[in-house]
């Protein structure tokens, strides 16, 4: 069983994403996704697709103005890469499981749009504060597949981001919000013959021991495991 994790360019945090599968599936083979290797036909022969944190997307990519102003991190060539990587994973019909910036190039790539800066917008502020632990919570949506993971209707989930979903891509439904009424979480509207899909704002990865992230992590192995097997099935 192999999956994809698209390069976060911070040693550190990408070993986070790394740790948490292998907490729930040691045996899982992890393939690191990076414009620098260029190995985005590598989607072809994976059974899963993690697309991970890191800096904003450029803001040309869903139709915005083109200034940087405010924005940090920015790097068109993962952007490019990466919208490559979706498009395949979605032709594949492969499990996708999307984490901040993950959650907003998964929606740009979908055609849909991102607040700019949520301070700026009039939004309460959502960023990390170095070394001190931040949080807010976030209303999760009756009747979505993130409610049967998170039993509960209100969640406690991290803060380490200041872009955010405004409108939603192609086929996508709002799966929580924050209190203030930001996107927090997105999946299929229609999920029947669709193959999985699950898009968070915040960072499951840096709690692995929190119910929530246990959930998130298992679901998704669980999906990618019937994708191998079907996969493998075909191969014979």
């Amino acid at each position: 069983m192999r999956i994809g994790v698209t390069d976060c360019f911070n040693e550190d945090k990408y070993q986070q994403y790394v740790d948490w599968t292998h907490a729930t599936d040691a045996g899982v083979e992890i393939v690191r996704l990076a414009w620098t290797e260029q190995n985005a036909d590598a989607v072809g022969s994976l059974d899963g697709l993690v697309l991970t944190g890191g800096g904003d997307v450029h803001p040309r990519f869903s139709g915005m103005d083109g200034s940087l102003d405010g924005l940090a991190g920015v790097d068109e060539r993962r952007d490019e890469f990466e919208l490559d990587v979706i498009d395949r994973a979605l032709t594949a019909e492969r499990p996708v499981l999307g984490v901040c910036r993950g959650m907003q190039i998964m929606n740009v790539a979908l055609g849909g749009t991102l607040v700019r800066d949520l301070e700026a917008a009039g939004y309460r502020n959502h960023r990390s504060v170095p070394e001190q632990k931040t949080e807010h919570g976030i209303s999760v949506i009756p009747h979505t597949l993130l409610q049967t993971l998170a039993g509960v209707p209100v969640v406690r989930v991290n803060s380490s981001h200041h872009q955010a979903v405004d409108e939603l891509g192609r086929g996508l439904m709002r799966a929580a919000v924050s209190e203030e009424g930001v996107t927090e979480a997105a999946e299929w509207a229609l999920k029947d013959r669709m193959p999985f899909l699950l898009l968070v704002q915040w960072h499951p990865e840096r709690t692995p021991d929190h119910p929530l992230s246990r959930n998130i992590v298992s679901l998704f192995l669980r999906e990618v495991q019937m994708t191998h097997e079907q996969h493998t099935d075909t191969t014979y």
